[in-house]
């Protein structure tokens, strides 16, 4: 009897269980997971921490059943073919072309934005997108979500005002003319969202547009007749007609242009290239692939061998690399992609200190917005092979140490260290003790961009140190199969952090995060806040069926007062916990603003974006 009285009160404790709702799901990984019904809200997680149309790790097709034993679709795939069939359907728009080729998470959020705009406010959609390139400095998603309120029948009123708070930068109003192409064509191209790029381009300068010029469609001849029909051209006129008709003002209203087209007649980096260099405001490309090469014809002329040619071009890399740095025309982000071309090409000891000096000034790293994971992409680039992890590296030229001597290497350390702590410097601290968790699981190794070698895993472990920095007390760890602590100081740099994390034993590369909780129990820890910082496809204990939620529901229990905070940074539209649930903050973010965010939640801040309340009174 008292056995049986023992099962009954099991049975009622474990029906109360948060996993056991009717809401309950599954994700990617097979554990428990939870729908983000809220589809600002869900905009928000799967947009603020991951880049639109980039490969991950999971996919429907290979970690989900199709049919179940009674021939129903399960869960999660019901899901994902719900959104795949609002993605295409256009919600109130016009059909979606090429969108089959999109992978599910993709279609999760295009469906995601025909919602909002469907939905009670859809002025969310263009706030939402206006946050994500202002605040957290992501591309390309604001502009698909400009492309597709213009054309929604309610969305496109809030277009023409909107376009020139997302455009930053004069490549990306190219960028939206192609996705608009890529989804609608170019016939059905809206008058809102030519006028607000209008209105983008009058703020833009010639150097800007030249700088962007390119040789692929569209050019700005292309754009400038999509805006303006021919007429009353965003642009001064002199500007205008250079990039019409290619006509050089000779009366100083192309200075720009006039300098680079003088430039292009030069044959040799002497004073006048220097000083028409100078003049036409060139960025590094243009000059060092003029006057760093070789060119065939010249090396037949002279009759030089490889070696020669190697020698000359090196020589003459060194000489541009160094006016460039001299004179202030690479960019703070510039110069930390190019660490390894400065030390390969040999520069002076003198044009080092320029450089680093620029790297570490703390008004440049404010204004310049590095990502956090920057500057450890740059510290991989000077000491490889130290603190990554995974695919994403092995076999590519990061692995290749960078070339030059050791004494400025070491002052590019130097200066990349002292940048990642300065740039964390603004961000509010965390009072009492906050517990942050680092995902190093198998399918944190995918990169955040095709393009990119940085990984969710560099993300992750890079904004737990910066959270560490900032937090009054904090007990920071990996984990993996398990989990593993951290020794750290509040002497502990920025990087250091990343480095410990990145090599932490974790037993294996398991994503089991309900152990999270558990470390916390075992350690009797008390924490204000917990800090998950993961793709959120987690989990079930194969052992007594553990998962988060349900453990995370029993600390909460006894310590009610704990903030969980969901920080998702490869954005797969679902979550680990209820989105409703006390004291539970879903958000998606690779930025330090994180932080704010936080905070904002807890009550302490009023000054950051956690929800989509926030979004809509400040952007």
């Amino acid at each position: 009897m008292g056995r049986m009285s023992a099962l009954a009160k099991k049975k009622a404790k474990n029906t109360g269980l948060p996993s056991t709702s009717a809401k309950a799901t599954i994700n990617r990984a097979g554990g428990v997971s939870f729908e983000i019904e809220d589809a600002a809200t869900k905009l928000i997680t799967m947009c603020g921490g991951s880049f639109f149309m980039e490969p991950r790790y999971y996919n429907a097709q290979a970690c989900v059943p199709a049919r179940l034993s009674d021939g129903k679709l399960g869960k999660l795939e019901q899901r994902l073919k719900i959104a795949k069939d609002k993605a295409l359907a256009g919600g109130g728009a016009p059909r979606l072309a090429n969108s089959e080729e999109l992978d599910d998470v993709s279609h999760e959020v295009l469906a995601a934005a025909w919602d909002v705009l469907n939905g009670d406010n859809p002025r969310d959609l263009v706030a939402i997108a206006h946050w994500l390139r202002r605040e957290m400095n992501i591309r390309l998603t604001p502009q698909v979500l400009i492309v597709l309120a213009s054309q929604h029948p309610v969305g496109k009123k809030f277009v023409k005002d909107y376009v020139p708070k997302i455009v930053a930068r004069p490549d990306e109003v190219k960028t939206i003319i192609l996705m608009h192409r890529y989804f609608f064509g170019m016939k059905s191209l809206k008058r809102c969202l030519t006028a607000g790029l209008a209105e983008a381009m009058s703020k833009m300068g010639e150097r800007g547009l030249i700088k962007y010029e390119g040789q692929e469609w569209p050019s700005w001849k292309d754009v400038l007749f999509m805006v303006d029909r021919r007429k009353n051209y965003p642009l001064p006129k002199p500007v205008a007609e250079y990039f019409m008709f290619g006509r050089v003002d000779q009366n100083g209203g192309t200075p720009i242009a006039k300098a680079r087209k003088e430039m292009t007649r030069c044959t040799a980096f002497d004073d006048k290239a220097k000083a028409l260099a100078k003049e036409s405001l060139a960025n590094w490309e243009v000059v060092l692939s003029q006057f760093g090469t070789v060119t065939k014809a010249e090396s037949k002329r002279e009759n030089w061998d490889d070696s020669t040619v190697a020698e000359v071009t090196k020589g003459r890399k060194k000489e541009v690399w160094e006016y460039l740095i001299a004179n202030d025309l690479v960019g703070y982000m510039a110069l930390m992609r190019n660490l390894r071309n400065l030390l390969e090409a040999d520069v002076s000891l003198a044009t080092v200190k320029e450089a680093c000096a620029k790297l570490s000034d703390p008004d440049e790293v404010k204004r310049s917005r590095q990502l956090p994971f920057r500057f450890a992409m740059a510290k991989e680039i000077l000491e490889p092979g130290k603190i990554h992890r995974g695919y994403a590296y092995r076999n590519t030229s990061v692995e290749r140490r960078a070339s030059g001597s050791q004494k400025s290497i070491n002052a590019f350390l130097d200066a990349i260290e002292t940048a990642a702590d300065i740039a964390v410097e603004n961000v509010p601290e965390l009072p009492g003790l906050t517990a942050i968790f680092t995902d190093n699981s198998g399918s944190m190794e995918s990169q955040v961009s095709e393009r990119s070698k940085v990984t969710c895993l560099m993300a992750a472990n890079i904004l737990a140190g910066i959270v560490a920095k900032r937090s009054q007390d904090a007990v920071v760890c990996a984990f993996g199969t398990d989990v593993a602590e951290i020794s750290w100081t509040k002497r502990t740099r920025v990087l250091e952090f990343y480095e410990k994390l990145a090599v932490a034993d974790t037993k294996g590369m398991s994503t089991n995060t309900h152990l999270c909780i558990k470390h916390l129990q075992r350690c009797k820890a008390r924490a204000d806040r917990i800090i998950i910082l993961s793709d959120m496809q987690c989990w079930n204990s194969c052992y007594g069926v553990s998962n988060f939620v349900d453990e995370w529901h029993v600390y909460h229990r006894s310590n009610p007062d704990c903030w969980l905070h969901s920080v998702n940074l490869h954005g797969y539209g679902d979550s680990m916990v209820e989105e409703s649930g006390d004291h539970v903050n879903l958000i998606g973010a690779f930025s330090e603003k994180m932080v704010n965010m936080l905070l904002v939640a807890e009550g302490a801040a009023q000054d950051a974006l956690p929800t989509i309340e926030q979004v809509r009174e400040r952007w």
